[in-house]
């Protein structure tokens, strides 16, 4: 049976064995890492952090025909108002009341479920919350019942907040969803599966655009401005290729063991040298390895002026990634004359744990594995030396010791207009805030190793 068709998706911990807690340097992590199995960590102490149910959400977000039912207190759909894009799902609260939560909601789940699709929604994912976890509602009762009513595609995500230590975990949940409605292939297509789930468009439009100069037909999904369609015919696709395999390599394999459709695992196209790659498996895949290379070489020399301005010579860069990610940032700041001096990662497991033995930078570098842990990172900040941060998130805190941030939220980074939009925000005047800004931490607490509450797990 293909693990799509299990009842629900395997976490990431017991799926490739991710650890999300780290603290240590690259070449500790790299050794910790490189056995059959991973020995699994846990923090006695921990900040407010991303979970698996707001990964979820950012995967179904963009699909513009469907519906998004929350499940939950009408706080849990708060996320709407950050994540909810115009054109993209539409996006509903079961709103329930403390009564509900303690006596069973079914009832409230059909009206809203019915209410969806009664305002036109062509299928309805219904995401689960810590509130129906802790109240153990039959969700799939209520989803069967209504199989017999209605022809729309009602699909169970079932997250809760509490299943993973991993928030990577929500995406996987959310394609297993996705893998349903699959149509199983006729014959194959003359296009290429593309799956970015948590980019923005402006990012995506930049490799897209590099695919169509390809004259490679491509199927984007599920990110913005996704549909329905889009998902169904994937199966007939010549191959898939991800943008981020982190996110989103659970529907390639998935793809690939029920219909046969190839997955190529492809660098994600940051930076010089992983863009090349990316093309080159493209075009191998499509057989257009003299189009794809004349393409490079003129798309290369229009680099040469960039790179022989070395914007970051002599800096230094702190990167806060996905894992997928970071070996392209790594050789992107190489390429620029800069220098990695630490990695916070999102999670490490047997999966992608091979882009760590390819960086460019130094082994006895700070190493975090952690998402949303704001002291590790001050930790870091406050006893390294470095010019710039580059990461989605906490830019403004890293601003509070003296970092100058480049936030990748919005941001475009993928292939060769990446580079250049990159290069652009590096360079300037860099004041001073390490003066003028509150820090968040005691000096006493800064000094404390920073990795104390980092445990290895004891079984």
């Amino acid at each position: 049976m293909a693990f799509h068709e299990e009842k629900n998706a395997l976490t990431r911990e017991k799926r490739s064995a991710a650890i999300s807690h780290y603290h240590g340097t690259l070449a500790s992590l790299i050794a910790d890492t490189a056995g059959e199995e991973i020995p699994q960590r846990v923090r006695t102490f921990t900040q407010a952090a991303h979970d698996d149910i707001l990964s979820a959400l950012t995967a179904l977000r963009g699909i513009r025909d469907a519906a998004i039912v929350v499940h939950g207190a009408v706080g849990c759909a708060a996320a709407a108002g950050a994540l909810a894009r115009p054109g993209g799902a539409r996006w509903y609260s079961v709103n329930l009341s403390e009564r509900d939560s303690i006596l069973g909601s079914e009832a409230p789940l059909r009206e809203t479920i019915l209410r969806a699709i009664a305002e036109g929604a062509a299928a309805v994912f219904v995401v689960g919350t810590p509130v129906v976890a802790i109240n153990n509602d039959d969700v799939n009762a209520v989803l069967l019942t209504l199989e017999e009513e209605t022809t729309v595609s009602v699909l169970h995500v079932n997250t809760d907040g509490f299943r993973s230590k991993s928030p990577l975990s929500g995406f996987d949940t959310a394609l297993h969803a996705l893998l349903r409605l699959v149509d199983a292939p006729e014959s194959r297509g003359d296009f290429v599966n593309v799956l970015a789930v948590g980019d923005n468009i402006r990012n995506v439009a930049a490799i897209v655009g590099a695919i169509d100069a390809l004259g490679i037909g491509w199927n984007l999904l599920p990110g913005p401005s996704s549909s329905l369609e889009n998902i169904r015919k994937a199966g007939s696709a010549r191959a898939t290729v991800s943008l981020n395999d982190d996110e989103s390599e659970y529907f390639g394999l998935g793809l690939e063991a029920a219909y046969g459709t190839p997955y190529l695992r492809l660098p994600a196209p940051v930076g010089r040298a992983a863009t090349r790659r990316f093309v080159a498996g493209l075009a191998e895949a499509f057989g257009i390895d003299d189009e794809a290379q004349a393409w490079l070489r003129a798309r290369e020399a229009a680099l040469q002026e960039l790179l022989s301005a070395r914007p970051l010579a002599g800096k230094k860069v702190f990167l806060q990634l996905d894992t997928a990610l970071v070996e392209g940032f790594s050789d992107l700041i190489h390429d620029l004359g800069g220098e990695v001096a630490g990695v916070a990662l999102s999670n490490v497991d047997l999966n992608n744990r091979a882009h760590l033995a390819r960086l460019e930078a130094a082994a006895d570098i700070p190493a975090l594995v952690a998402v949303g842990q704001p002291f590790e990172i001050a930790n870091v900040l406050a006893r390294t030396p470095v010019d710039y941060y580059i990461g989605p998130e906490q830019t403004a805190f890293a601003a509070r010791f003296g970092v100058r941030p480049i936030s990748l939220r919005g941001a475009v980074y993928y292939g060769h207009e990446g580079m250049h939009a990159l290069a652009a925000r590096f360079g300037g005047p860099h004041p001073d805030f390490r003066e003028r800004v509150r820090r968040d931490y005691a000096e006493n607490w800064l000094k404390k190793n920073g990795g104390w509450h980092v445990k290895r797990e004891v079984r």
